[in-house]
């Protein structure tokens, strides 16, 4: 189950980090898992290619 907030609690965050400097070093990853059949391997490179049935 994910954890919900709530708006007004979501507003009041917002609220007060309006003023805050941040700083952010580095990146984010977001994962993306793909499910599917292999119908061939690729002849340029080896790579196969797949029918994505669910993401």
């Amino acid at each position: 189950m994910t954890p919900s907030i709530s708006r007004p609690r979501l507003e009041t965050l917002l609220e007060a980090a309006r003023h805050q400097h941040v700083l952010v070093i580095g990146d984010a990853m977001l994962d993306v898992y793909l499910r599917g059949d292999v119908d061939r391997i690729s002849p340029e490179a080896p790579v196969p290619g797949v029918r994505v049935r669910d993401r």
